[in-house]
């Protein structure tokens, strides 16, 4: 080629570089130019969508608060308002302790809940002032201590009676003398073991409805075991004087909320249903034989005493699992491997008469029940 051509394809190929160079700044100024633009627009675009965010949360949260004011009002059909417990104790021993406990457990609200009931207040008597104190340092925004067991009925609407009975008379004649019973709100449940259902409706002047006895075992505090609830006997077909069979508080569903309730028809199953909860000082008599052999043995009294809790609570949970079932606890005896260890200790208690001397106890402590002895058996001498 000649060297005027070869120039010219020179300054061609140079004016496409820098054609070339050209576009690329110009290419690279925008994308800068649009990233600090992006920069600026997103910490405002998060501020929208927290904003929105935010206005989102407060809506709900309306919205819940509506919700639950409706429940709390009764306004929703579907989910009626709570009844709500004005829990009141005449003496509070180990079982009114248990069961105000049982009540005043934040844990237990839900199961409350779940049977209508919602815990309002606990009032008690200071006696016994260690128990008092104790159930007031536990749950301080619920439980008022009072002097007097008028004040405790003023404060309450169902009244657990928790005294020895040779308080009762002069307890609730004083209470009655005195006007304190609403009759249209008060719920009386005795919790004394020799109350009559119908001696109490005489002392108090409270409607049918509202008079119970009930027995429990401490175990109500942890929502465990059974509670044995007795209502009034039915009235005569003629007796329109004290209230239809309904009261204003269903008394069964809360104790089922509380762990479970058998209800008793009259004196004699409540009776005879009380045997079973004297078999507790039995049955803590046998661990403790049971604890001493080991000790005896040679086992640590630690490990000892840790074993056979533990053991009896296994036997104890297993045996409960269905225990509707009437044939339950006849299956668990089956079930023992025959020849082995613990259908032979069963034989042998059977064969020294061990299983016949507990009917024989529990023969003793139904008759006391009953009033027609002291419970006590007649000694072998």
């Amino acid at each position: 080629p000649t060297p005027t051509l070869a120039k010219s394809k020179t300054m061609s190929s140079l004016s496409f570089c820098f054609l070339l160079l050209f576009l690329v700044a110009i290419f690279t100024v925008d994308a800068f130019n649009e990233g600090i633009s992006n920069k600026k627009t997103i910490p405002s675009l998060n501020r929208h969508r927290a904003a929105n965010n935010n206005n989102s949360r407060l809506s709900h949260q309306a919205m819940s608060t509506a919700k639950n004011q409706k429940l709390n009002d009764g306004d929703d059909e579907s989910s009626p308002a709570l009844q709500p417990i004005r829990a009141g104790f005449i003496g509070c021993g180990t079982i009114a302790s248990a069961i105000a406990t049982g009540l005043a457990t934040p844990d237990h609200g839900t199961y409350l809940a779940q049977h209508g009931f919602s815990l309002s207040s606990i009032s008690v008597t200071r006696r016994s002032e260690g128990k008092s104190t104790k159930l007031k340092e536990n749950f301080p925004q619920v439980v008022t201590v009072y002097e007097s067991a008028e004040d405790v009925v003023t404060n309450s609407d169902i009244v657990f009676l928790c005294i020895l009975p040779q308080h009762v008379d002069s307890v609730l004649e004083d209470l009655t003398k005195k006007g304190i019973w609403r009759t249209e709100e008060h719920t009386l449940i005795s919790l004394v073991s020799t109350s009559v259902v119908s001696d109490l409706i005489q002392k108090t002047g409270l409607p049918r409805n509202q008079v119970f006895k009930m027995i429990c075992l401490p175990a109500i505090a942890k929502r465990e075991g059974c509670a044995l609830l007795q209502p009034a006997p039915a009235p005569a077909p003629t007796d329109n004087s004290n209230g239809s069979s309904v009261g204003n508080v269903n008394v069964k569903s809360m104790l089922d909320a509380l762990g479970g309730c058998v209800e008793c028809a009259n004196d004699d199953i409540m009776n005879t249903m009380m045997v079973t909860t004297a078999q507790m000082g039995p049955i803590y008599g046998v661990m403790r034989n049971n604890r001493d052999w080991l000790v005896k043995q040679g086992v640590s009294p630690k490990d000892a005493s840790y074993f056979v809790g533990r053991s009896y609570l296994s036997m104890t949970q297993d045996a409960e699992r269905d225990c509707q079932d009437p044939n339950r606890f006849d299956a668990l005896v089956e079930e023992q491997t025959p020849g082995g260890l613990n259908e032979q200790s069963l034989s042998n208690l059977e064969a020294q008469g061990v299983l016949g001397s507990y009917d024989r106890a529990m023969d003793a402590v139904f008759s006391r029940l009953q009033g027609k002895s002291d419970g006590s058996l007649p000694s072998d001498s």
